[in-house]
């Protein structure tokens, strides 16, 4: 029943292909003696050449065309892509767990059709020509494709004469747009559509049955189609008038623009040794020295864009940073795994974004559990702005509750009391966290970043069966939650109507008593109950479950305000995730329910992009790890931050480096070291704004009591000397779930503190001065590295001799970032070692920089490993 529609969109192709273009085809006579079905492969010198070879190939060919995914979504190209079972490619420029999936699903089908009798086409470079030469390099589509219809007749088609048009890359100053053959309407109306000047195109064409054509190895195939399409040589740029009487009649085109260098003149050999071992386990080959370079594209080593996108997400999951595109050279791999990589600016933020709150005074919290505080603040400030980001833009206060609500009505259902929670930082996740709030469930953020050991770990131990995520996000990571179903915000959002939202906004606006007792009255009123649970980064075998109440975080956040002199005006940068206690209660729940602005970014290591947001959205609260801080001031230059008051950082020591910078770059901000714990929600301690004293990590909270006990006695420590810290407080959490171990709290004067496990002391004013771990654990961005963990896998498989431990693992924290070291006294590579922490489920922050041999691992008298000698050997390198 199509047909007759098939015909009419090819003439009114051949119809625009008319007015603009004399097509000459050579060579279709010679192909009716080849059999079908055919597997058509053009170059591709333009965006306009396809439209030219289906107007010249379709009536006779049929041909079915495979077109890149996005292009689906366009209003022109789709109803073409439609008619003419057109089958979808999916776009690689971005990296993503799915996208070979969808490109072998692409190529089955393809091949499904050519075993049918369809005719497929397909370019089989996968992008326009650069340089007038055709190259295809690794690609491969038509290797994959013949390989799974061999019996299928290749139809090649050389076009020549496009090279100089808007809409290829001899205009080298900017990328060809497609959007621009719009502007074909206009070029033909002022012609009056007979008289447009025509641009002479030549297309060749020669069929290739089975045995007239090389075998379809990539390599082998892809050499033989770049020798016919270049045979005739290098095109030169022609440019064709646009108009028959007007405008310019020639051009001089530029030459090529070089692409954009990267500063790689820092990255470190082990990270240029570690790609190296990558690329060689996706060549099947050691890099050549010669290969090894920056400028080396992975097309000259034999991979295409598939291929590329597989090494970005590796190197993404072993090295923490992220990219928007597809890394295409070594030294974008290089810049990757540095955190090097240019995401490009954030959007400008939406002049609703500026608006004032309604009253300008401190910020207050409104309430003693969660979502009463939240609700309150909602009903109380609807029309402020609440928080935003580049996908929902700008949030008031309103729009978050009413979100909240709807999507409550929803998660109400999830047959679970315990529900996961596995979102970076982003208004999605200040909608998903308010929901399940509303909803009466417990949330559980589960961090991605430990490796699936420690995620399926966080399932047992909290029994989890649901999990709400979106399916961008687990497309891009490819994460797994093994035994539990995802809850998709994007299907929720789906399912939420217009209907059942307007009813919900006219009580908010006129009726706020009955919202606020609709919502608060089917909830648990008490605030001693969990509000969510995190877990520990595993600095023991296992991460530990932490659940924190609505009495521990309002008490953090109610605290926090006076002490840090938190305004309605402030606005905060969230870009840690929730699984991040700070990330959670500092950067997310804490401006949420107090009545600030907190603008959202999901990657905290996109310095370049947190910096020109920062900037843009006049950030006034500047809070995170020393490691991710010292990242974004690194990107900025004085006078950027004009509106930052605050530098909050935490979690990790913070170096005289950070203090500098942010002197150079904000002078008029302070720089306040704190103290936090998970287990205490997690601000302990934090310096006072005007009165910092540098040295210590600042003075408890209103409400926090610290204790310093001796190591040795138990006895409390006088002003000055150093001891075991204790903390005791509302903050302080109720203690571990599924926890077979001891609770880390001691009673003592009728009160019960928890031991941190941290070594201080108080100054004269109170302030902590930190001395550092007890435990032998570092923290690398603000995450704990567990040093016995990473330690057990190696001591199971070289297990100690009558000679004594045959393998340790110690580390060091400098300002130049951590070192972990596996000494051994066996033949260990740095790759296998980590490929082996990889199998035990270890994953991010959790992997070795280094492997030293050694002739014996020192002991103690005891026989026990000495790791000071060890230490001391890392503090010598």
């Amino acid at each position: 029943m199509w047909w007759p529609f098939r015909w009419l969109a090819w003439a009114f192709v051949q119809a625009l292909v008319w007015m603009r273009y004399r097509v000459t085809v050579r060579g279709l006579d010679a192909v009716a003696g080849k059999p079908g079905p055919y597997l058509v492969l053009p170059n591709h010198p333009a965006y306009t050449d396809p439209a030219c070879v289906l107007a010249a190939l379709w009536p006779r060919f049929k041909v079915r065309p495979m077109i890149l995914e996005t292009n689906f979504r366009n209003p022109i190209l789709a109803p073409y892509g439609f008619l003419l079972r057109a089958i979808r490619i999916p776009d690689t420029d971005k990296p993503s767990a799915a996208v070979r999936q969808q490109a072998e699903a692409a190529i089955a089908e393809a091949a499904a059709a050519l075993k049918a009798g369809d005719n497929v086409l397909l370019y089989p470079s996968g992008r326009l020509e650069r340089d007038a030469w055709e190259h295809l390099g690794g690609s491969r589509a038509a290797s994959d494709l013949l390989a799974a219809a061999p019996n299928a007749t290749v139809l090649l088609v050389r076009t020549r004469g496009l090279w100089g048009s808007m809409f290829g890359w001899a205009y080298a100053t900017k990328p060809p747009l497609l959007w621009r053959m719009a502007t074909a309407a206009g070029i033909f109306i002022s012609n009056l559509f007979l008289f447009t000047p025509r641009r002479r195109v030549t297309m060749t064409v020669e069929a290739f049955a089975t045995a007239d054509r090389p075998e379809p190895t990539r390599d082998t195939l892809n050499r033989w189609l770049e020798a016919w399409y270049n045979a005739e040589g290098r095109e030169e740029p022609k440019y064709v008038p646009y108009h028959f009487l007007f405008g310019r009649k020639s051009v001089e085109y530029p030459p090529p623009v070089a692409a954009p260098r990267l500063d790689l003149g820092n990255v470190k050999p082990a990270t240029r040794a570690a790609v190296a071992e990558m690329l060689g386990e996706k060549l099947k080959r050691p890099l050549a020295e010669s290969e090894n370079r920056a400028e080396t594209a992975f097309m000259d080593l034999g991979l295409d864009s598939l291929e590329g996108a597989e090494l970005g997400l590796a190197v993404e999951q072993r090295f923490g940073f992220t990219a928007e595109t597809v890394p295409a050279t070594v030294g974008q791999l290089w810049a990757l795994a540095e955190g090097l990589v240019d995401k490009g600016p954030p959007k400008p933020p939406p002049a609703g974004w500026f608006a004032p709150p309604g009253d300008t005074g401190p910020a207050e919290v409104l309430g003693e559990t969660l979502a009463a505080a939240f609700v309150n603040r909602a009903l109380k400030s609807r029309r402020d702005v609440a928080a935003a980001d580049d996908l929902a833009g700008v949030i008031t206060y309103e729009k978050l509750l009413l979100g909240a609500w709807a999507m409550s009505k929803r998660f109400r259902d999830i047959p679970a009391p315990n529900v996961g929670l596995l979102l970076p930082a982003a208004v999605a996740a200040d909608l998903a966290l308010l929901g399940l709030q509303l909803a009466g469930k417990l949330p559980v953020a589960i961090n991605w970043t430990t490796g699936p050991a420690n995620i399926a770990h966080a399932v047992k131990v909290m029994g989890l069966t649901h999990v709400v995520t979106s399916k961008a996000f687990v497309d891009r990571t490819g994460l797994e939650v093994p035994g539990t179903q995802f809850v998709f915000l994007e299907d929720v959002k789906a399912g939420i109507g217009k209907l059942e939202l307007l009813p919900r906004l006219l009580a908010v606006r006129f009726a706020p008593g009955w919202v606020r007792g609709r919502l608060l009255g089917r909830l648990d009123p008490d605030p001693q109950k969990p509000m969510v649970v995190l877990f520990t980064s595993g600095s023991e075998k296992a991460p530990k479950a932490v659940p924190l109440t609505h009495a521990n975080l309002v008490a953090d956040a109610k605290a926090g305000v006076p002490h840090l002199l938190f305004s309605r005006s402030d606005v905060m940068l969230g870009f840690l995730p929730l699984f991040h206690s700070f990330g959670l209660n500092v950067c997310g729940l804490l401006p949420l329910i107090s009545g600030m602005k907190v603008v959202h970014h999901p990657d905290p290591t996109d310095a370049s992009a947190l910096a020109r947001k920062a900037a843009a959205y006049h950030v006034t609260l500047l809070m995170g790890t020393p490691t991710f801080v010292g990242y974004i001031l690194e990107r900025c230059k004085p006078g950027d931050l004009p509106h930052l008051r605050a530098i909050v950082t935490g979690a990790e020591k913070c170096p005289d480096a950070i203090f500098e910078k942010a002197k150079e770059i904000a002078p008029q901000a302070d720089v306040l070291e704190g103290y936090g714990i998970t287990e205490c929600s997690p601000v302990v301690a934090v310096n006072r704004p005007g009165a910092a004293r540098r040295g210590t990590i600042g003075q408890p909270l209103p409400g926090v009591e610290l204790l310093v006990l001796d190591l040795e006695t138990n006895e409390p420590q006088p002003q000055g000397k150093s001891g075991m810290l204790h903390v005791a407080g509302p903050i302080v959490f109720p203690g571990y779930l599924g926890h077979d171990g001891p609770q880390p709290f001691v009673e003592r004067d009728g009160k019960r503190w928890y031991v941190t496990g941290d070594l201080g002391a108080l100054d004269e004013a109170g302030a902590i001065v930190f001395h550092g771990r007890l435990k032998r654990f570092l923290k690398a961005g603000g995450e704990m590295i567990s040093l016995p963990a990473l330690e057990e896998p190696f001591a199971r498989q070289f297990p100690p001799t009558d000679k004594g431990p045959r393998v340790a693992v110690e580390g060091v924290e400098t300002p130049a970032g951590r070192t972990v070291v596996l000494f051994t006294t066996e033949p260990v590579t740095l790759k296998d070692a980590n490929a082996t922490l990889q199998k035990e489920g270890f994953r991010g922050v959790m992997r070795l920089d280094d492997v030293r041999a050694v002739d014996a691992i020192p002991v103690l008298g005891t026989g026990k490993t000495d790791y000071k000698v060890l230490r001391a050997m890392l503090a010598g390198k």
